[in-house]
């Protein structure tokens, strides 16, 4: 039944009256997002001279990253170490979700609980502790030494080891609650019917979860990676002075070097880079629930 005149003027006053209640909100969010954005794309458009911007418009800072073997370097260490703790998090992340989504109702609240605990506690804290555990006199190298595994404290930190298992730890969470909500919604007599014909565990997992489950994956590595490209926190304190990070060294031509120009040149790349993954990871996802 189609609605009425009075019902269409009844729902567009609703609309409008929502628009006008959310609308200072609104503006707030974007004049929060959008000016500091613009002054950050502005920035990295321009020359300085001792900290100070100088008038004018340039892509100099552009063609120094893009055409430098170093930045280019930089980029590769970062997308790499991200990409190897995104694979890690997928790895560890997918026990734990099929875990929490075959749970009785009952149990559930307490394994949300314990996954999501650690993000209670602040980033920083964590990395402190995962450095203390990491460390030459780290509770890590001395049980592996009391079992007479190694004679002498193995680098667990200040490295590109420490930096993934501590960022691994940090980011997990993240993945293993975006794989339970794509692992709740698998209609479990698609399971059932399939194990009804013969199918084994391993060919029900390949054929049925995993691939019912790839938006939720897929939207958990996207999350993880882009975190993981933005971190600062971790990369600093497990991989210190030993490795190049994208975040650290922004950090440093802004708050050190006072390039501001050439470090927000950075951050304009950093932010394209990751709104593009999200613009591809919405297309496989919309792909997959077209199918």
């Amino acid at each position: 039944m189609s609605a009425t005149p009075t019902d269409q003027a009844s729902s567009l006053r609703r609309r409008i009256r929502g628009y006008a209640l959310a609308s200072p909100s609104l503006l707030l969010i974007l004049a929060l997002l959008a000016v500091p954005l613009v002054q950050m794309v502005d920035a990295s458009f321009r020359r300085q001279d001792f900290g100070l911007l100088l008038p004018g418009f340039t892509l100099e800072n552009y063609r120094a990253i893009l055409s430098s073997a170093s930045s280019l370097e930089l980029f590769a260490k970062t997308g790499f170490a991200a990409f190897l703790v995104t694979a890690l998090c997928a790895l560890l992340g997918f026990p734990v979700a099929l875990l929490i989504a075959s749970a009785q109702p009952r149990q559930k609240p307490f394994l949300y609980f314990l996954v999501a605990a650690p993000l209670l506690v602040n980033t920083v804290v964590r990395s402190y502790g995962w450095l203390l555990m990491l460390g030459n006199q780290g509770v890590v190298n001395m049980v592996l030494k009391a079992a007479g595994l190694i004679d002498k404290p193995i680098a667990l930190s200040g490295n590109m080891t420490g930096m993934v298992i501590a960022a691994t730890q940090v980011f997990l969470p993240f993945m293993i609650l975006s794989l339970v909500a794509s692992l709740e919604a698998i209609n479990p007599h698609l399971l059932e019917s399939a194990e009804t014909l013969g199918a084994s565990g391993l060919r029900r997992f390949r054929d049925i979860t995993l691939p019912l489950a790839m938006p939720g994956l897929i939207a958990g590595s996207a999350l993880v990676f882009s975190l993981m490209l933005g971190a600062i926190i971790t990369p600093l304190m497990l991989g210190g002075s030993a490795i190049r990070y994208l975040s650290i060294a922004i950090y440093t031509d802004a708050m050190v070097l006072f390039d501001l120009p050439h470090a927000t040149a950075f951050s304009v790349i950093l932010l394209a880079v990751v709104i593009g993954l999200y613009i591809v990871q919405s297309r496989y996802i919309r792909s997959y629930k077209d199918r």
